[in-house]
């Protein structure tokens, strides 16, 4: 089966688990992440970056490599959560944001999200479905960077890594729908590690795979498995061709595991591709 990741690897030089997370990887992505941004911000003629703070390890490493890029005065984050259970992960996130000293906000998300499914719920299916709830709120979250984006002459920065692109547990405009990723092309095992070169605080860097405001959303939570294990595969698998049964052996899992990382990444293909267009007429076909 071959999978096209859209998004490619961080090119950099690897260890022999073939994952970047040896000090000098790190030290290459984290020069390579905050270049890339301050370029971004110059390229486009905006005047500041704005981030989506989520109480995880991706999203406060976005923030850090932004204030490392252009500076704390030029990066405006927003923590948004909707639920009570939202709290403690949202008191994480401001933390972040007071600790980088960057300005910030909190929007309580819930009577918005209220409003919008009253709006559509004659029309749209019940208002109680669990997945549709949960890519509302992701896409209402990117839909108020946006906005404060618009008003500001700015760029939304996203969070998301290539474990969660390859597996699929992001919300297609939602956690995707940014100006720029610069974790696109890191493993989450990858992220950790470049986290703990930046300096983030140790209970953020060992947080679970997917974002703390949409526990359950990554399928690595039904495996018994760690997420380095995953990313191995991953590489193995996705990036570098190898066979099935050469990766299980590598790595020491059963086949059956990396066919069914596998078969995630095929079946969440249209999260990492554009939107469809019709194909143009082959000029010389009658």
């Amino acid at each position: 089966m071959t999978i096209e990741p859209t998004v490619p690897p961080v090119d950099v030089p690897r260890g022999t688990d073939g994952l970047a997370t040896t000090p000098a990887a790190c030290s290459s992505i984290h020069e390579q992440s905050r270049a890339f941004l301050e370029t971004m911000l110059t390229d486009a003629g905006a005047q500041r970056l704005v981030v989506g703070l989520d109480g995880g390890v991706g999203a406060a490493l976005s923030a850090t490599l932004a204030v490392e890029a252009v500076g704390e005065s030029r990066v405006t984050a927003f923590v948004m959560p909707a639920y009570v259970s939202h709290e403690a992960v949202a008191q994480t996130a401001q933390a972040v944001a007071s600790t980088l000293g960057i300005e910030h906000s909190r929007l309580q998300l819930h009577p918005v999200l209220a409003a919008f499914q009253e709006t559509i719920a004659d029309s749209s299916g019940p208002a109680e479905d669990l997945i549709a709830t949960t890519n509302a709120l992701s896409r209402l979250r990117m839909a108020c960077l946006y906005y404060a984006a618009n008003a500001t002459d700015g760029l939304v920065v996203g969070a998301a890594d290539r474990t969660q692109y390859l597996l699929g547990s992001v919300t297609k405009h939602g956690e995707t729908g940014a100006d720029c990723l610069p974790l696109a092309g890191c493993y989450r095992t990858e992220v950790r590690a470049l986290a703990e070169e930046v300096g983030l605080p140790e209970d953020l860097v060992v947080e679970s795979p997917g974002s703390p405001l949409y526990p359950g959303t990554s399928p690595i939570g039904s495996l018994e498995v760690d997420v380095e294990t995953v990313d191995r595969i991953l590489r193995r698998r996705i990036d570098d061709g190898r066979e099935v049964a050469t990766v299980a052996e590598d790595i020491g899992v059963e086949p059956s595991l990396v066919e069914k990382l596998e078969s995630w990444c095929a079946r969440t293909a249209h999260k990492r591709r554009p939107p469809r267009v019709p194909s143009p007429a082959d000029p010389e076909s009658p």
